[in-house]
């Protein structure tokens, strides 16, 4: 399945969740000229020290980096933001776990449902393993559409392997969900 092509406005203010070391925030804006993460939430504080490298080295916006998306107060960014991007992690749903889905602790998105809904803004950009679409958890996947649909986002995924922009791994596959608010919130 093939991703949509999408036309993002310029500027692109964001937030990125979950964000990691900030290689989905590196990929975005590389790809999107306007794009500028406004605030990065990260609770590992090894990946936060690599975000804090990366913004003084250039690489990524100078943004301030939350330590808990449990806690993180969404809703002084409603009307702000036009994007929220997250790459929640994949342990629970992972192959090389003991994908336990929605039941463990570290299940992280209904904590990225939340700050959506506190938000609201236009456009979802969403990455994961390959683990997400395949665990027999109802709640998982089919759960992240569903809550989508639900806050009145229309989205669109795809699977993609690493070597589909030249990475030499044969089998690394990530899903990557594309949602875009074009239905009425309720």
């Amino acid at each position: 399945m093939a991703l949509p092509a999408c036309v993002l406005p310029d500027p692109f203010p964001y937030l990125s969740l979950c964000a990691g070391g900030g290689g989905l925030d590196w990929g975005l804006r590389t790809a999107v000229p306007g794009a500028r993460a406004v605030g990065y939430v990260e609770r590992q504080a090894s990946a936060a020290a690599a975000l804090v490298a990366r913004m003084v080295e250039g690489a990524l916006d100078e943004a301030v980096v939350w330590d808990d998306i449990a806690t993180f107060d969404g809703l002084p960014w409603a009307g702000r933001v036009a994007g929220i991007v997250a790459g929640f992690p994949c342990q629970p749903v992972s192959v090389a776990g003991k994908r336990l889905g929605t039941a463990d602790p570290r299940w992280l998105w209904p904590h990225i449902e939340r700050v959506v809904r506190e938000v609201r803004p236009e456009w979802l950009f969403f990455e994961n393993v390959r683990g997400l679409v395949t665990i027999n958890d109802g709640d998982a996947f089919h759960g992240v559409l569903m809550a989508l649909a639900l806050l009145g986002f229309d989205a669109e995924w795809g699977v993609l392997p690493a070597r589909a922009v030249g990475a030499p791994q044969k089998r690394r596959e990530r899903v990557f969900i594309v949602a875009r608010s074009g239905l009425e919130h309720p």
